[in-house]
């Protein structure tokens, strides 16, 4: 077995699930893939997750000198965990809808392979069962009603993972059609990263939801694909996807204007070199605008930041050298911008206990750790909605905890 694909379903059936987010388990096949290849022990599990959404008016953007210093005393928040299940994946097309995966929490009584999808349409106030009991797998939320999922075959081995489409919130779903190639992403449409062969990368494909159709598209980015999930999102009419240069490994970046017709590609030629053990995939952070987007790579003992303003390529890629007190680890690096314009870093202390760390650096300044008000450390990674809604989940307190500007966090409730 050295496939995506088949490393995909082999991670999405591993037993037992319960801390294995369904939305990352793209990401565990990929880089299982990987690890395997270069003879390293396979995939970390990531934290359980739990109750959904409220948060803060956002505040004013505070000057460099106010970032909020790490200095321990920010204390934890706690929320009431749902009584007897445990949420093993949350997404959110916005603020106001919210999806959800429950199992059980028994230890020999239930199958904690199947789950049962929720959804609100109210920001977390409500919740309503979506379809019934479902394997896990990966799934993506494509608009407010509209989700895709990867159907996994009742026996282990017995069938391929299939691409179901549901267009009503999860409460009905039908097999997605596959469709000869086209050559853009519709509008209205979204795209995906599928890896549909066996092999290291995965392929660009358009989903149109009205039709429930599927189909690759024409002109595929000339890297081998490395994206953090199944959906790839579009801001400000630009489709980013990290991956690497199929000839020498380097880490690399496509973006698409034009809806995936024509692609532009960077290489990041003087990029660290990769430690014994391999490369972490490139991480990538793009402003809710979509003027400026972030690369992070984890090198041998090195940790390289690049900025790009502008969206564009040809406007240059700037390699940051103030990275001062970041520690150069390997456990998986990840960022995003808050909504001020701010760069903030994340690393799990170790692939244990998934206790995260924060950096934060503005306007290409001297990174320095910070906290988030309100976010215990053991909440991550954070996501960003298209509106510009940040959630992070929480382990082992079984939290998700919202924020409207990424500084300011609180706990959602399952009321």
């Amino acid at each position: 077995m050295t496939g995506l694909r088949e490393l995909f379903e082999e991670a999405a059936e591993s037993s037992p699930p319960s801390r294995l987010l369904a939305d990352e388990v793209y990401t565990a096949g990929r880089r299982q893939w990987r690890r395997r290849r270069l003879a390293v022990a396979g995939i970390s599990a990531v934290a359980a997750i739990a109750v959904l959404a409220a948060s803060l008016l956002a505040t004013a953007r505070p000057s460099v000198d106010e970032l909020p210093i790490a200095d321990g005393s920010t204390p934890p928040t706690s929320a009431s965990p749902l009584p007897g299940q445990r949420l093993q994946w949350v997404d959110a097309a916005d603020a106001k809808h919210l999806y959800l995966l429950l199992t059980c929490t028994t230890p020999s009584t239930c199958d904690k392979s199947v789950a049962q999808l929720k959804g609100s349409d109210d920001g977390g106030r409500t919740w309503t069962d979506r379809g019934t009991l479902m394997r896990l797998g990966a799934m993506a939320v494509l608009g407010p009603d509209v989700l895709i999922r990867a159907a996994q075959p009742d026996q282990p081995g017995a069938a391929t993972a299939s691409l179901m489409i549901s267009t009503d919130g999860g409460r009905h779903w039908s097999k997605a059609q596959e469709a000869p190639a086209v050559d853009a992403v519709p509008d209205g449409g979204t795209a995906i990263c599928w890896p549909e062969t066996a092999g290291p990368s995965c392929t660009m494909q358009a989903v149109d939801a009205a039709s429930h159709r599927v189909a690759p598209l024409s002109r595929q980015p000339a890297l081998t694909l490395q994206p953090d999930g199944l959906r790839i999102d579009e801001l400000s009419g630009r489709l980013w996807i990290p991956g690497r240069e199929p000839a020498t490994g380097r880490p690399a970046v496509a973006v698409s204007a034009d809806a995936g017709r024509t692609w532009a590609t960077h290489v990041f030629r003087d990029a660290p070199s990769c430690p014994s053990a391999g490369c972490e995939p490139l991480s990538l952070a793009v402003d809710g605008g979509g003027k400026t987007v972030y690369a992070v790579v984890s090198g041998e003992r090195v940790l390289a930041v690049y900025r790009l303003n502008g969206g564009t390529t040809k406007d240059g890629w700037q390699r940051l050298t103030d990275t001062g007190e970041i520690p150069h680890g390997t456990n998986g690096y990840g960022s995003f911008v808050a909504a001020d314009g701010t760069h903030v870093l994340f690393q799990p202390e170790d692939r244990q206990n998934f206790a995260y760390r924060y950096w934060a650096a503005r306007d290409g300044g001297a990174y320095r750790m910070v906290e988030l008000a309100g976010l215990p450390a053991t909440a991550g990674p954070i996501r960003r909605t298209r509106d510009g809604w940040f959630y992070a989940i929480g382990y082992p307190d079984n939290v998700l905890y919202g924020s409207t500007d990424g500084w300011h966090w609180s706990p959602v409730t399952n009321r």
